[in-house]
């Protein structure tokens, strides 16, 4: 199956859509250390209590000192409260001396040594109390709470949410990013990312996300955390939740915890890391995205799919027209999904390069562009490695096509899919040739560590340079560089998760839909015109995806005449189907 969404090389190069912080990780294109920032604004609460305290302790253990140097060293008695006043006007170099004179060196003595600690004291704390006044005008702190309505709260930050931001703010909707330390709050909050320092796992933290007024929260912490959230803001308000979640069934746990909607990361990561391989077109939700005038019947026909062309694709650098994906496929390219979100209708000289293609047409159609597109086929001999959450949703694909994969694995597993099992590291070339990594056809890469996937990448070249690598890149600029390791194919799954996000969005009502296009089924009122006139006059102001025919869908010949009182379906803008239907 060729996968819903296919990523390579330039596809994930990853061009800042503004100059925002990055997450920690291996390869975070703004990647920096997380380390704990001192501020003496937080130490000076600290500080005068402790030396308070301590100033306490001090003048009532000199009290008594010094009423017994005084009485035998100067032969005079005084009160406790005389004691105290000497000791402060001491301390502060405030005294007004009504103890003096002094014979005696020990009094001397003491009175010296209070004064000058007195000094350092006052310096020590006047020094503090300056810094801290300097730096809170100086230093920032981001917000904890936020007075936002009608926003979008994000429960975690991730590359996927940063293209989720950037298509929010690009639609004026305004949201919240939840952040639980402050020196990551302060980064981000200078990245111009409008945070607010809480932790959504407690019911403090989502008040101060003021998840009672907001129009959606978006929950992408991990799986044990994220049911944790939703209980928690079913507590406070009926808010609804998307949440991004692991597989189908923790998305029921979600859906069970309150959920409104949800979308399964690694579940459809590794069914796609399988859809390339095996030349075939998943089903997908972009429709969604779009507004659709068209029966349930008809529309039930057709197949919405994602292809993309990648860097290493023989596609890659030719126009749609040069392909003649139409004439040998009779599937349409109905639109080309870009990487920030937008969508745009090509016309026959629209260049494919790094390109996610959105294709519509009858099922047969679009699975024959797929296999025309796709890679080789997997062979007989498929080398997985990684038997994880993205792994065993990778080895159920494969079986469904046919496949038993070979599985490498740090750990002995239950595998829940028919396969050999090797435990070992895939990193030691003895492993590697324990599943004949020599003799394999295609190797897919699965494991939640970009370092160690290009590590085996790189060596399973080595040792077969002809095998067809499939690899999952966990931070987008790992892209580049698995692929100068081997890889074939990689899928970033951070753009997946983008996309499956903006999907969601759009459907749950908090992102508009892509007004600017529709898929219409309409009836032809005019002479009669063969498709390919039709195609040659529009200049791909529309697409026609196929014609209906006693209720089917079938293929649009360009040879095929389209007579008066027959219906088709289009794709394109409003403005240019009135035209079309008027004609």
């Amino acid at each position: 199956m060729l996968p819903e969404t296919l990523y390579v090389k330039e596809a994930l190069t990853l061009k800042p859509l503004k100059n925002i912080f990055y997450p920690q990780g291996q390869f975070g294109f703004f990647a920096e250390k997380e380390t704990q920032q001192f501020r003496v604004a937080d130490y000076t609460k600290w500080l005068l209590i402790r030396v308070f305290v301590a100033a306490v302790i001090f003048v009532a253990i000199l009290v008594p000192v010094v009423k017994y140097l005084m009485l035998i060293y100067e032969g005079r008695e005084i009160t406790t409260g005389q004691a105290v006043i000497f000791i402060v006007q001491s301390l502060t170099t405030t005294g007004y001396g009504e103890l003096l004179p002094f014979d005696s060196f020990a009094m001397i003595a003491l009175t010296i040594l209070l004064m000058v600690a007195g000094v350092f004291m006052i310096f020590m704390i006047a020094g503090t109390l300056m810094a801290s006044l300097v730096e809170s005008r100086l230093t920032p702190r981001a917000p904890t709470f936020t007075r936002q309505n009608n926003h979008v709260v994000f429960t975690s930050f991730t590359e996927a949410v940063i293209r989720t931001i950037d298509l929010l703010e690009r639609h004026s909707v305004p949201y919240v990013v939840a952040v639980e330390n402050q020196p990551q709050a302060v980064e981000l909050m200078r990245r111009k990312i409008n945070v607010v320092c809480a932790d959504p796992k407690y019911d403090e933290g989502l008040v101060r996300l003021n998840v009672k007024t907001a129009r959606l929260v978006v929950v992408t912490s991990a799986d044990t955390e994220n049911i944790n959230i939703i209980l928690g803001i079913s507590n406070i308000k009926d808010t609804p939740v998307l949440a991004m979640m692991e597989n189908e069934k923790r998305a029921e746990l979600a859906y069970a915890a309150g959920a409104k909607q949800v979308v399964t990361l690694e579940e459809t990561l590794g069914k796609q890391l399988v859809d390339w391989i095996t030349a075939d077109a998943s089903p997908t939700r972009f429709l969604d995205l779009l507004n659709v005038e068209v029966s349930p019947e008809i529309l039930a026909q057709l197949k919405p799919s994602i292809i993309h062309v990648g860097a290493n694709s023989k596609f890659c650098g030719k126009s749609i027209g040069d392909t003649k994906l139409r004439s040998k496929t009779g599937a349409t390219v109905a639109a080309v999904w870009n990487e920030n979100g937008e969508i745009f209708t090509p016309s026959a000289t629209t260049i494919m390069s790094e390109s996610t293609l959105l294709v519509l047409g009858p099922h047969d159609n679009v699975d024959r562009l797929a296999s025309l597109m796709g890679g080789p086929g997997p062979g007989g001999h498929v080398v997985l490695i990684g038997a994880g959450r993205v792994g065993q949703e990778a080895g159920k694909s494969l079986n469904r096509a046919g496949i038993k994969p070979y599985v490498i694995d740090v750990l002995e597993k239950n595998l829940f899919f028919d396969g050999k099992l090797i435990v070992g590291d895939a990193t030691k070339p003895h492993v590697l040739q324990e599943v004949k990594i020599n003799e394999a056809d295609t190797l897919i890469v699965t494991i939640n560590n970009d370092s160690l996937n290009i590590f085996i990448v790189l060596a399973s070249s080595l040792l077969n340079p002809d095998v067809d690598v499939m690899a999952r890149a966990v931070h987008v600029d790992a892209i580049d560089r698995l692929h100068q390791a081997g890889a074939n194919h990689v899928l970033s799954e951070s753009i997946l998760g983008f996309q499956l996000l903006q999907i969601a969005m759009v459907e749950m009502g908090v992102l508009p839909k892509m007004s600017g296009y529709t898929v219409r089924e309409l009836t032809w009122q005019k002479e009669p015109v063969a498709i390919r006139e039709l195609q040659q006059l529009n200049s791909g102001e529309y697409k026609i995806i196929c014609i209906v025919k006693d209720c089917k869908a079938i293929e649009p010949s360009l040879n095929y005449t389209l007579r008066k009182g027959e219906r088709i379906v289009v794709f394109g803008s409003p403005k240019n189907l009135d035209k079309l239907s008027q004609r």
